[in-house]
């Protein structure tokens, strides 16, 4: 079970490793790919900038941690991913944004794959301890 999780968890993180990747090369490509408009002046630097990191960042750190069996890395990134549920829930609520309920279900279940996978590897690692 931990092997499949691990592979999950890694191309999960290799997938977002590449939007950010993509924000960084292609900006357009990757808003239409999330369904955004690329922004204008300091905007679109600032776009660009923390969309590419954030999921570079995220990304990186999901696939490094399902990589080498690190439990801590992998919640980092699921986390990091958990985060932007609030985000989306208080842009639709408080500040005129649309809902996006797939998008929010895509996060979920990153976040609960990144948890999953993150108590495997520490059980794992908790029963060869004592091997």
């Amino acid at each position: 079970m931990l092997t499949l999780l691990r592979i999950i968890t890694t191309l999960s993180g290799l997938g977002l490793l590449l939007v950010g990747v993509i924000w960084w090369l292609q900006p357009a490509t990757a808003a239409e790919i999330l369904g955004a408009s690329l922004l204008d002046g300091t905007g679109r630097s600032t776009q660009i900038g923390d969309s590419g990191a954030f999921f570079v960042g995220a990304g990186g750190l999901l696939a490094l941690g399902a990589i080498r069996n690190h439990a801590a890395l992998v919640i980092s990134g699921g986390l990091l991913v958990g985060l932007v549920i609030p985000g989306r829930v208080l842009s639709a609520t408080t500040h005129g944004g649309a809902w996006t309920p797939d998008e929010i279900a895509g996060e979920c279940i990153v976040l609960i794959l990144a948890l999953l996978t993150a108590a495997a590897i520490r059980q794992q690692n908790a029963q060869s301890v004592f091997r």
